[in-house]
């Protein structure tokens, strides 16, 4: 296989051949890891929707993963710490390439944001909020398959999220979609 399409949930793929990987950080690695056992892809692209930080890209817009981070509200906070937190991951150069799509940096936290307070602090070096494109970044680094991220940008990350990512998902799916037709066709 050349090019493995996933996403956390079947309505992402849409039209798309592919494969569920799960929603969150848990269930997306886990559920990475069991697709590249069982296909063994030479590539990787998750698609799906995600939110921007402010100053990040425009909703309705669709980027590529240029760097990808996890992080915990807690820890940034400063109510707990996380040893040894994993190190970024850089999305792979070639596929962002033949994308064409504007490159952005992507964090994964465990649950979508919508304090204000901890909007500004995840935004500190971070573009985009996606649950799940790290866990699949790890999977696929640990595999040693190149690997980024086309996501739809449907809300602002914070108290608005939800009802903005229900207003634009639909679109923001389709343009994700879309824009994998370099690869998929």
């Amino acid at each position: 296989m050349d090019v493995l399409v996933v996403a956390p949930v079947r309505e992402e793929l849409g039209q798309l051949e592919g494969d569920v990987v799960g929603v969150g950080p848990i269930v997306s690695a886990i559920g990475a890891t069991t697709l590249l056992q069982l296909h063994h892809p030479r590539r990787v692209v998750l698609v799906g929707t995600a939110g921007t930080y402010p100053g990040g890209p425009r909703v309705g817009s669709v980027i590529v993963s240029r760097r990808m981070g996890l992080s915990h509200g807690v820890a940034v906070m400063g109510l707990g710490y996380v040893p040894r937190a994993p190190e970024d991951i850089d999305g792979d150069p070639a596929l962002i390439a033949a994308l064409g799509l504007p490159a952005h940096d992507v964090l994964t936290v465990g649950a979508i944001t919508t304090d204000p307070a901890l909007t500004r602090r995840l935004a500190d070096g971070w573009s985009v909020e996606h649950m799940e494109t790290f866990s699949v970044a790890l999977a696929c680094r640990r595999a040693g398959v190149p690997f980024v991220a086309v996501l739809g940008i449907a809300n602002e990350v914070g108290p608005d999220a939800h009802v903005q990512w229900l207003t634009h998902r639909d679109d923001a799916q389709e343009a994700a979609r879309l824009a994998l037709l370099p690869l998929t066709s």
